[in-house]
């Protein structure tokens, strides 16, 4: 990719994992643990896990990988990962600009993807965004406009899961 910064988009790993390491040098700790400080209030399991490569570490801190690739990442139910959309369906600043269109590529936020404009999940409401993995097969679909929170792990066609469950609401 050519040209200025903000310029071009490409979706990568490369970027999560850099903001991963950006995230851990700025904490000063490891990701893992100021996740914990999310979770626990939020009443998710003690099952769920973060954690990196045999040697992701930095100055003795282990950084995390932003995808679950090769065994690092983050593992996490779908119940553990309801409540993280539950989070983010009541919104607040960060949230307004996680979903604030890129301009090189509307349909993408910060780490989400925005269906504003039905190209990310054509069969379902322009209201959701979400949030994916694993080729699409993970997903965490949040709709304020129902009041909806969907995760689906290992699905084959979350858009018809999507389709569904919009029609019922």
């Amino acid at each position: 990719m050519g040209g200025p910064p903000g310029s071009g988009w490409a979706y990568n790993d490369v970027r999560v994992n850099l903001l991963c390491l950006a995230l851990t040098a700025r904490f000063g700790r490891s990701l893992a643990d100021v996740l914990a400080e999310v979770m626990s209030p939020l009443g998710a399991s003690d099952t769920w896990s973060w954690h990196g490569y045999r040697d992701s570490f930095v100055d003795g801190v282990p950084v995390v990988s932003g995808g679950a690739h090769w065994g690092g990442g983050l593992w996490m139910s779908a119940a553990d990962l309801a409540l993280i959309g539950d989070l983010y369906l009541r919104g607040g600043a960060w949230v307004t600009e996680s979903w604030r269109p890129c301009p090189v590529k509307p349909e993408y936020g910060y780490l989400w993807w925005l269906n504003d404009t039905a190209k990310v999940m054509p069969t379902a409401p322009r209201t959701g965004r979400c949030a994916r993995g694993n080729g699409g097969r993970h997903l965490l679909w949040v709709d304020p406009a129902r009041d909806l929170v969907i995760v689906s792990h290992w699905g084959e066609d979350v858009g018809q899961l999507l389709a569904e469950v919009s029609a019922a609401v």
